[in-house]
């Protein structure tokens, strides 16, 4: 769905994982608690029983505490943990005791990773360097779904790292429990130091609540490393020779009816990991295969400037937060991942070969990334490289540099130098929080007219009851990333985003957020193109119902001719007006939840109406269903027309490590049809199984005939020495 306000969504912002739904508040600082641990001779069965006799030796804790709704109170549900290890795990079992019995409990999805806030969870945060720059985190659903990612940056969470780990829940009148087994190996560390960065997470989702071990305040992210406990006791851990090997391969069969083709790959592939440090590690990877990556969401574009799409190539995801740069998550971001291997329509391109070197070595973050892409669509075969190099400072802030080589378009060159910094302060009076980031890139092409630079600076102030972001940038008309993505140059964007936030302590009543949000953006002789202000009211009750209401008066100019359909011109000039949109969604722990849309205003040179209406049917923890649907309605003097986008995603989950799923997308200008289905097996951690059938259809006849298919079988093994 779409942001509270629109300008959000092209907006840089902090990201933090499922178990956080972006809560920031004020609070006051607790004394981090500890925990002497030590080791079993026995492992335990990791089957979510709690049954094990390495469980009567652990250490144990059941000392959490409210984080919200209300901060630092006693948790209304009592929730324990237990803590050991041996020479290659790490183990721990969580007790949640619920006093609704079953029919309290959360559980409807065993997908891993899986973005909502729909079940219950306990989550582990571990900061194995006990330094509090990076991190990971483990976390298990009531369904027995895994969710897992990095911690960098002190707070900042990167879900699209996937560890091999083992974990199991059972659900019983009492409440649920959870186990987990993460291999060492699957863990950077230094053998020699026995204490380690802890904390324990558990989300309550139909009241709302979030429990911690140690650090309640709500200004402090869930995976906040600064606000860890500690463990102790940890020594004779055995990390291995510090390599693995992934051997991989698949094949695919492709057929394009109406052009009578047909064609059969087999496609083997090699993945080498060498831990040169335990915190700095060396990737080789050989005919680099993505026959499993997820298909991208589709969305239309009637605007001007080209959309962002995010990654789904593990490849590229697994180190994603070493290359950011600048605090910029979308534009104009100096690396853009996309770039490599797949080219402007979607369609991929061989990788021959790569390397990585990515972590860290004391106080310096590296990731170095070469690639070679194969030739296609006339531009040659391309070698493509990406540095990025930060060093910490104090105890909160760092300055970084980014270097990219080579340009994926064309048979040219390009070369991109970038310079950034971020200040961060977590610790200011009343335990308030403040960042300011900046950065300069500059950019030599053998197009684009030469040299052009993009500089931006963002501040932000993300605490209760008032938060605010300020974000200024300028790109030259000239500013060319090959390797990157910037939707638009030639311009200076002043954007600002204040909010007040109450929380009335009322039965039923969570909180009432009021903001106000203004971009304003002129061309690079401060003329006037584009002027908008939101502001608006958000509401949500204590079981997670929401409401929100906004209105707006945006302007955007068009210095020529634009045809946003065929035979529909808009013309030169500035456009737009009022529009005012209510949205309002039901908690998604509920086993059917919806979420409503609706705009209504002046729309370029004349009005529209956007309605859009998702529902989630969660039957069980086995089957889920997501079904979508927008449709806005424009009515211009220069002519009428209507944009109808509908998707439909159906899971079926067998066991967490057996899904099946099936997704459907269509959208009326295209007038295409695509499906896509996708099966992924865990034969167990690291040994994977995939099928991937993509089918198109051309829907403009009334009557559906397939345009194309491409059907993907795929095996990955892992070894470890």
């Amino acid at each position: 769905m779409s942001p509270p306000c629109p300008a959000a969504a092209t907006r840089g912002r902090l990201q933090f994982p499922w178990f956080l739904s972006g809560l920031l508040l004020a609070g006051i600082l607790h004394a981090a608690p500890s925990l002497d641990i030590r080791s079993t001779a026995t492992p335990p069965v990791i089957d979510g029983r709690l049954d094990d006799a390495a469980w009567t030796t652990a250490a144990h804790s059941d000392a959490l505490r409210q984080v919200s709704p209300r901060e630092n109170a006693d948790p209304t549900e009592r929730t324990e943990f237990w803590v050991t290890f041996d020479s290659n795990h790490f183990y721990v079992a969580v007790r949640s005791h619920d006093s609704a019995g079953l029919a309290g409990i959360s559980a409807y999805s065993l997908q891993r990773d899986q973005d909502n806030d729909s079940d219950d969870l306990v989550g582990i945060v571990l900061d194995t360097f006990n330094r509090q720059s990076d991190g990971y985190f483990f976390g298990l659903s009531a369904a027995g779904g895994l969710i897992d990612g990095l911690v960098q940056d002190k707070d900042q969470s990167n879900d699209d790292w996937d560890g091999l780990w083992h974990g199991r829940v059972t659900r019983d009148a009492g409440g649920w429990s959870a186990e987990f087994s993460i291999p060492l190996k699957s863990l950077s560390f230094d053998p020699g130091n026995r204490t380690w960065g802890f904390n324990v997470i558990r989300a309550i989702r139909r009241k709302q609540e979030v429990q911690r071990w140690s650090g309640f305040t709500r200004a402090r992210s869930d995976v906040a490393l600064p606000e860890l406990g500690e463990i102790r006791g940890l020594e004779g851990l055995h990390q291995g020779r510090g390599l693995e090997l992934k051997p991989y391969a698949s094949v695919t069969r492709r057929s394009r009816p109406r052009a009578g083709e047909k064609s059969t790959e087999f496609n083997p592939g090699l993945d080498v990991v060498w831990h040169v440090t335990p915190s700095l590690a060396a990737t080789l990877t050989f005919n680099t295969d993505f026959a499993d990556a997820e298909v991208d969401e589709r969305q239309v574009n009637l605007g001007r400037f080209p959309l962002f799409f995010p990654e789904k190539r593990s490849f590229f995801t697994q180190d994603a937060a070493l290359f950011t740069f600048g605090g910029i998550l979308n534009d104009p971001v100096p690396f853009y991942s996309r770039r490599i291997g797949l080219a402007a329509d979607g369609t991929k391109i061989d990788l021959l070969g790569g390397a990585k070197l990515t972590g860290r070595t004391g106080p310096w973050t590296i990731g170095l990334l070469d690639v070679m892409t194969d030739e296609y669509a006339g531009v040659g075969s391309k070698n493509l490289f990406v540095g990025r190099v930060a060093r910490q400072l104090l105890a909160e802030s760092s300055v970084g540099v980014i270097t990219t080589h080579g340009d994926p378009r064309t048979d040219g060159d390009n070369s991109l130098l970038g310079v950034d910094f971020a200040f961060v302060n977590s610790h200011l009076p009343g335990d308030k929080s403040l960042s300011i980031r900046g950065s300069i890139q500059a950019t030599d092409s053998d197009f684009a007219g030469g040299q052009g630079t993009a500089a931006t600076v963002w501040a932000t102030y993300p605490n209760e009851p008032f938060s605010a972001q300020y974000w200024y940038s300028r790109v030259d008309d000239r500013f060319d990333p090959a390797l990157g993505f910037v939707s638009r140059t030639g311009i200076q964007d002043f954007y600002t985003n204040h909010d007040f936030a109450w929380r009335p302590k009322k039965r039923f009543v969570e909180s009432v957020n009021f903001f106000v949000e203004t971009d304003h953006i002129t061309d690079l002789g401060s003329r006037l193109l584009d002027d908008g202000i939101w502001t608006g009211i958000h509401c949500k009750n204590a079981r997670g119902d929401w409401f929100n209401i906004w209105g707006s008066h945006r302007r955007e100019a068009y210095a020529e001719p634009f045809a946003i359909r065929p035979g529909i011109i808009i013309p030169v000039g500035h456009h737009g007006g009022e529009a005012m949109q209510l949205r309002f969604g039901t908690a998604t722990s509920r086993a059917v939840s919806a979420e409503v849309r609706w705009q209504h205003g002046d729309y370029l040179t004349g009005r529209q109406d956007d309605l859009e209406v998702e529902v989630a049917l969660r039957a069980g923890y086995r089957v889920e269903l997501d079904l979508a649907t927008r449709l806005r309605n424009i009515r211009l003097p220069q002519g009428d027309f209507r944009v109808q986008t509908v998707y439909a995603k159906s899971v079926y989950n067998f066991s967490p490590d057996l899904q099946l799923s099936l997704l459907g997308q269509y959208d009326n200008l295209s007038e295409t049809l695509g499906m896509n289905c996708r099966m992924k097996w865990i034969v167990q951690p690291g040994n994977e199984v995939f099928l991937v059938v993509n089918q198109g259809y051309d829907t403009s006849l009334d009557r559906l005939r397939p345009t194309g298919n491409e059907t993907s079988l795929k095996g990955a093994w892992t070894y470890r020495y």
